[in-house]
């Protein structure tokens, strides 16, 4: 069935749609899962709030606030330490001046509102990621996002973004209320631009809104990208220079592409090849299929009003084909899950309990030890054998894994749709 006619299919479904209402049974089976793994992640940061909690980044970013508070640039030399790759400032100026409310920070007062500010800001998320699935806005939907929030805190990247109180789950929030907002809302974009002028991936979106030809939003996307890049040269011109002039796209800056932590496909390649000039032509070519594989399909699953499904594709693309990429910035595999549990909730069955199943095994680290297995996670086992490239890089082949299984649900749902219009119209 040609794109078209599915597009036409699904705008006649989208005028009588209505926002669905999420079961009272659902929204109490969640909240009591909800509250046991946020009693349990409770219990582990009393227990070693020093691994839970310890805020490492948030500090670094204190630094930086520091630096621009005093007038010192944050590009010239790393933020802890002398070693070049290590600790170095790897965000616009424009974060930097974002960080600078940390400078009067200190003790438990940082600590907490790193941690709360992160579960906030995650919840957020969540609502929004609910929206985007048609659930009516409502009492139910509060409660439930903040139950999902806390089973959240089950998926490690999740855990480690708040760990290390890193930005990304500000960078997912300000993408996901962006998408979740209507496509003739003058604002649409706006979020995502600024998103953007924190940290270079989110740029990833305006391609997305491009190819749904969403062009308004994706001009607002640009114009506030370029707003954050002005007030950045207005207030920091030496480090703006600096920054737009190469260092934004200089991968010494944040380590060897090898680095067993570097859960993206170029780290998969280095580390299966070697970093030579063979491996950096197989990550480009890799990513540019990525690329165009990840636009047709979220293009599809838009046109068939699937957007949570298309926006948390692209986010987990962004993560395979970045230069570096930590598992902190895996956040999107939360708005995967949730996806998957609403799945897997509207369509009982072995094949969509079997997916949610898999890839939460995939997200999850510490949840294992509830079962008494104590390896931490995926990446914590020995990364050497005939299987490492396997384990080692499982985000990746479970983003893969998407790709394939995406691909088929829009066959499928096209070959139906097409017997549909046949019946119809004889």
């Amino acid at each position: 069935m040609a794109l078209s006619t599915v597009e036409q299919v699904a705008g006649a479904k989208q005028g009588a749609s209505q926002r669905r209402v999420i079961p009272l049974s659902v929204v109490w089976a969640v909240s009591v899962l909800g509250a046991l793994a946020g009693w349990y992640y409770l219990g582990q940061v009393v227990a070693a709030g020093q691994t839970m909690l310890h805020m490492v980044d948030l500090g670094t970013y204190q630094i930086a606030a520091d630096r621009v508070v005093h007038g010192v640039s944050v590009y010239d030399s790393p933020l802890r330490g002398n070693t070049r790759g290590v600790w170095e400032f790897v965000y616009s100026p424009f974060a930097a001046l974002l960080f600078v409310p940390l400078a009067g920070l200190h003790g438990s007062a940082f600590t907490w509102v790193g941690a709360l500010g992160n579960f906030a800001m995650l919840t957020g998320a969540v609502w929004a990621a609910l929206s985007m699935l048609g659930y009516r806005r409502d009492r139910r939907l509060l409660v439930l996002g903040l139950s999902i929030a806390g089973l959240l805190l089950l998926c490690e990247p999740i855990r480690e973004t708040v760990a290390f109180g890193q930005v990304n789950i500000l960078l997912l929030l300000l993408v996901l209320v962006d998408m979740a907002l209507p496509d003739s809302s003058r604002w649409k974009g706006v979020l995502t631009g600024i998103a953007a002028g924190i940290k270079l991936t989110p740029v990833f979106f305006v391609l997305y809104l491009l190819v749904t030809r969403r062009f308004r939003a994706a001009a607002n996307a640009i114009g506030a990208l370029v707003v954050t890049l002005v007030v950045g040269l207005a207030v920091l011109p030496k480090d703006s220079w600096t920054f737009w002039s190469g260092a934004f796209a200089d991968p010494a800056r944040v380590g060897v592409p090898e680095n067993p932590q570097n859960e993206s496909l170029r780290g998969m390649i280095a580390r299966s090849l070697g970093a030579g000039d063979v491996a950096q032509l197989l990550w480009l070519a890799g990513a540019l299929a990525f690329t165009g594989a990840c636009l047709f399909l979220a293009r599809r699953l838009s046109a068939t009003e699937r957007e949570l499904p298309a926006v948390a594709l692209c986010g987990l693309t962004t993560t395979v084909v970045s230069p570096y990429s930590w598992v902190h910035h895996w956040v999107w595999l939360a708005p995967l899950l949730i996806c998957l549990g609403d799945l897997a909730i509207r369509r009982r069955g072995v094949v969509t309990a079997a997916g949610l199943v898999v890839a939460f095994a995939v997200a999850s680290g510490g949840v294992f030890d509830l079962l008494g297995i104590h390896y931490g996670s995926v990446f914590d086992l020995p990364n050497r054998g005939p299987f490492a490239v396997l384990d080692h890089n499982a985000y990746i082949w479970l983003t893969l894994a998407l790709f394939v299984s995406a691909a088929w649900w829009l066959r499928r749902s096209a070959e139906q749709s097409a017997r549909t219009a046949f019946e119809l119209s004889h």
